[in-house]
């Protein structure tokens, strides 16, 4: 089978590799009183995962049942504490144990009237989970419930009941729970919210930070927001088409330059606008879609080492793109049930020559303290015979040393596969092999455009050929032209669902959200969040797909007309808690910073 190597989407990505800062302390409120907040954490009827909440090692060993497939885990949140951060100078915390019934007090000294951010942390102190404010009346620039990572209190608040999902690493408090206790949110017809348009660069903060949180990086390895990265951020200013008040959409883009090239617009449809009753017509001829470009010129392609003009069809199909490794356009995903086992977007490959198909179940590596691994290259690695068990799962263990994060480490991996029928029973017998040689081969270097598009799976092969040379020649990043943002469904089973384009986030705006502006004007907040599917490779020319969830919480806060404190909340989970190859590439790890954002 071959390898079709898949990217994530840049949006949490980009959020993590580069944001905001903070500024000096003399600016802001305090507040003037503790405030406690009381809760009772009820755990989500979705599956939990011990990989989320890392413990991808557990998981791997709790037996053949875990190994294969995940429903529900029992998740001791006795282990868990509850933590409270005000998001602006002087910053304060609280944290609060959580009893064997799920109920939890926190104590914030001088936390009234502050924005204040909280979470879950794991016995060891790694953060687990966000709490987001959900609220079903008003919805956001998506069309979804309006979110957002902070919120301030006028009093003490009980949260009532709320729901933690390991499996997304969220805590959901519906906002119809805390209304009354909240700060008032209106914002007085004569308060100037603060615009926060402009260039920004950040830099680190000049305090001591609260515990768990921690600020940008430098150095080769950097995986947080750089220290002295610039960004732009451009706030539009628009009206609520139900009542007329004032409402505000905040783009972070990658560079000031991008955003030039994308012609300094809205980029809202007036579908969308529409749909989730906004308007921002006062902003005259900003106030307009994005026009994305269908030629590229003077691209350097990082394939084929060359620079030249490139056509894009539908703006992203290139014309130059060719097959990276030899192709089989008859394989995709499918789910499938074996024994008592669902496995979740197997890639099944067929018919072979005697109507039979080949399933890719999953596969990996761990390290001998059975953690995932990522392997780069397989290049140490023995493999043995294959085995079959009575349900007719065929599996391969291999065993070596490979350079993990630069280090000889020894690892163990393994690969999982079934032979069915037309009908997709498995076959048990050893001897009802696959005939690899009768699939179709497409050679690598044979060009996108000459692949068949005659049946549903060709289509999807050629899309995944379009796809996998977008990324891989560099025109994801490319900065002389407006190209729209590209997400890719490697677990699509029709064409018409592999490529998503996002109409109102061209490539290099990381994202365009709905800003909540604290109700003095000075400052605010926002809740990214998207899901898709992934894929890592497992062995050899095999690979399975991981589902994602990706979240990203933004709040800043005007200390000066040049000075901002930024605190970013990040995270990327996956809910494929049956694939250690999904556990090593995507960990669940989440990470707060907190730093000065400069003009």
């Amino acid at each position: 089978m071959s390898v079709q190597k898949i990217t994530m989407s840049c949006l949490t990505l980009a959020l993590s590799a580069g944001l905001s800062g903070c500024s000096g302390l003399s600016s802001g409120s305090s507040g003037s009183s503790t405030l406690s907040l009381s809760g009772t954490l009820s755990l989500a009827s979705t599956a939990s995962s011990l990989s989320v909440m890392g413990s991808s090692k557990a998981l791997y060993n709790l037996g053949k049942l875990s190994d294969d497939y995940v429903s529900v885990l029992s998740i001791d949140i006795t282990t868990y504490t509850v933590k409270c951060v005000t998001t602006t100078p002087p910053i304060e915390t609280g944290s609060g144990a959580i009893a064997a019934d799920g109920t939890f007090t926190v104590s914030i000294s001088g936390a009234k009237n502050q924005p204040l951010a909280c979470y879950l942390v794991d016995a060891g102190g790694t953060r687990q989970a966000d709490f987001i404010i959900s609220d079903a009346s008003n919805t956001d620039l998506n069309g979804q419930n309006q979110v957002s990572g902070t919120a301030s209190y006028s009093k003490n608040a009980s949260l009532g009941t709320i729901s933690f999902d390991p499996t997304s690493g969220e805590v959901t408090v519906p906002k119809a729970n805390i209304s009354s206790a909240l700060a008032s949110e209106e914002i007085a017809a004569n308060t100037v919210v603060f615009d926060p348009s402009g260039i920004w660069t950040i830099g680190a903060v000049d305090f001591s930070l609260p515990a768990g949180v921690i600020g940008p990086c430098t150095g080769m390895n950097c995986k947080g927001p750089p220290d002295g990265q610039a960004l732009y951020l451009k706030m539009w200013e628009g009206l609520k088409t139900s009542d007329s008040s004032k409402v505000f959409g905040l783009q972070l883009w990658e560079s000031a330059g991008k955003a030039t090239t994308c012609g300094g617009k809205v980029g809202l449809t007036s579908t969308i606008k529409t749909s989730i009753g906004v308007d921002f017509s006062a902003n005259g001829a900003a106030d307009a879609p994005f026009t994305f470009d269908n030629t590229v010129t003077g691209f350097n392609d990082q394939v084929s080492g060359t620079t030249g003009t490139v056509n894009l069809t539908n703006n992203w199909k290139m014309d130059t793109a060719v097959t990276q490794w030899n192709l089989t356009p008859n394989c995709g995903p499918r789910d499938i049930s074996i024994g008592a086992v669902n496995y979740s977007n197997a890639w099944m490959c067929g018919p072979d020559s005697g109507t039979n198909y080949q399933a890719q179940l999953g596969g990996g590596c761990q390290d001998s303290s059975g953690n995932a691994v990522n392997l780069q290259n397989w290049g140490g690695i023995t493999c043995g015979s294959m085995t079959i068990s009575s349900d007719g799962i065929r599996e391969v263990n291999c065993s070596g040393t490979a350079s993990i994060n630069s280090t000889p480490t020894a690892v163990t991996c393994k690969n999982k596969w079934a032979v069915t029928d037309s009908s997709f029973n498995v076959l048990t017998s050893p001897s009802a092999n696959f005939d690899w040689s009768s699939m179709t081969q497409i050679t690598a270097g044979t060009p996108c455009s000459a692949i068949s598009t005659a049946t549903n799976s060709s289509q999807i092969a050629q899309l995944q050929c379009y796809a996998a040379y977008y990324d891989r020649s560099g025109m994801r990043e490319e900065s002389s032209a407006c190209l729209p943002q590209i997400d890719m469904d490697w677990s699509a089973t029709t064409a018409a669902n592999f490529i998503k384009v996002d109409e109102i986030r061209p490539s290099g705006l990381i994202f365009f959200e709905q800003f909540m502006p604290l109700n003095d004007g000075s400052g605010g907040s926002m809740v990214t969040r998207q899901e898709h599917f992934d894929g890592v490779q497992v062995n050899g020319d095999s690979w399975v797909n991981c589902r994602i969830v990706e979240t990203g919480a933004l709040s800043i806060k005007k200390l000066s007309a040049t000075k901002m404190l930024a605190t970013y909340q990040q995270s990327t989970v996956t809910t494929s808690t049956s694939k250690p190859a999904c556990l090593a590439n995507f960990t669940g790890e989440r990470k707060t910073f907190m730093f000065y954002l400069t003009k």
